[in-house]
C-alpha cells in the first residue's frame, strides 16, 4: 500500500520554530512529507536552504517524494503575460533541478487558465518546455484538477494523450472534484484514472473548497478509497487539508486504511 505524504501548512508557521514541526512529525508516525513551493522561494533568496532542509530530513528519516509547484497569479503554466512566461518557465526548471536532490517525484502544477482564448497555448508551451526536465530527473509533472469546466478537463486529458510520456500525469484532487464541475468525484475520477499520479485528499460539503480533514464534508470515503488504491500509475497520496496536526494526520491515516 502506497505511504500517505502529509502535507504541512510551513507558509502559516514562524521559521524559528520549523525544527520544532519536524522533529515532531516522526513521533507522530510521519514518514513521507510534501515538499513545498516556500522553500523554493526560500532557496531564491537564501541560497542552501534546500540543501538544509534535505539535511535536516534525512537525520530525521522523513521522506519528500512529491512537492507543489508554485502556484497562483503568474506562476500557475497557463499564465499568458509572454514575459513572465518565459520568467515561471526558468523558475519551475530551476526548482525541478533542485527537488531532484531531494529526491522528489512527482511535481503537482495548477493550470490556472486565464480568461484568454491562448491560455491553453501557453499551458502546451509550459509542458513542452518543463517535460525535458522532468524526464531528465525522473519527475512526474502532475496536472491537477480545479474549477475547470468539464470541457475544459476534457482538453486536459486530451493533451496529455497527446504528449504520451510517463512523466506527465494527473493530480486528482479529491476536494475540487467534490465542489467543482459536475461536483460527480467518481465520475471525474474514471475520466483521469489512467494517468493519476498524485492524490490530494481532503474534504468539503461540495460547495466551497474547505480543505477539511476526512469527516469535514460529505466525501463518501468508504467508497472511493478502495477505487483510488487501485489507480494503476498512483505514486504519491498526499493530505492535504489547511489543519495538518496529528489529530488530521490521524483522521487521514484512518481514511486511507479503510
Amino acid at each position: 500500500m502506497k505511504n500517505l505524504v502529509h502535507f504541512v501548512r510551513w507558509e502559516v508557521i514562524p521559521q524559528e520554530t520549523w525544527d520544532k514541526v519536524f522533529e515532531e512529525l516522526p513521533s507522530w508516525g510521519v514518514s513521507h512529507t510534501v515538499a513545498h513551493p516556500l522553500w523554493g522561494k526560500l532557496e531564491r533568496q537564501t541560497p542552501g536552504t534546500l540543501k538544509k532542509i534535505k539535511q535536516r530530513c534525512d537525520e530525521l528519516g522523513l521522506i519528500t517524494p512529491g512537492c507543489h509547484a508554485f502556484w497562483g497569479k503568474g506562476n500557475d503554466i497557463g499564465c499568458t503575460d509572454p514575459g513572465r512566461h518565459t520568467e515561471l518557465v526558468r523558475e519551475h526548471k530551476e526548482f525541478l533541478e533542485q527537488l531532484a536532490e531531494m529526491n522528489v517525484k512527482t511535481y503537482t502544477m495548477h493550470l490556472g487558465l486565464e480568461e484568454f482564448s491562448d491560455s491553453w497555448e501557453y499551458v502546451r508551451r509550459s509542458i513542452e518546455k518543463l517535460l525535458p526536465t522532468a524526464v531528465k530527473n525522473n519527475i512526474v509533472l502532475a496536472l491537477e484538477n480545479g474549477s475547470e469546466t468539464p470541457e475544459e478537463l476534457q482538453k486536459m486529458i486530451a493533451l496529455a494523450d497527446e504528449f504520451d510520456s510517463e512523466q506527465l500525469g494527473f493530480c486528482f484532487d479529491t476536494g475540487h472534484a467534490n465542489c467543482y464541475g459536475t461536483k460527480n468525484v467518481n465520475e471525474l475520477l474514471s475520466l483521469m484514472s489512467k494517468r493519476i499520479a498524485v492524490l490530494h485528499l481532503h474534504d468539503n460539503h461540495g460547495s466551497f473548497d474547505d480543505h477539511n480533514p476526512p469527516g469535514g464534508g460529505n466525501i463518501d470515503w468508504t467508497d472511493l478509497v478502495p477505487r483510488l488504491k487501485s489507480l494503476p500509475k498512483l505514486r504519491n497520496p498526499e493530505t492535504e487539508s489547511g489543519d495538518w496536526s496529528r489529530e488530521s494526520w490521524e483522521s487521514f491515516k484512518k481514511m486511507w486504511n479503510l
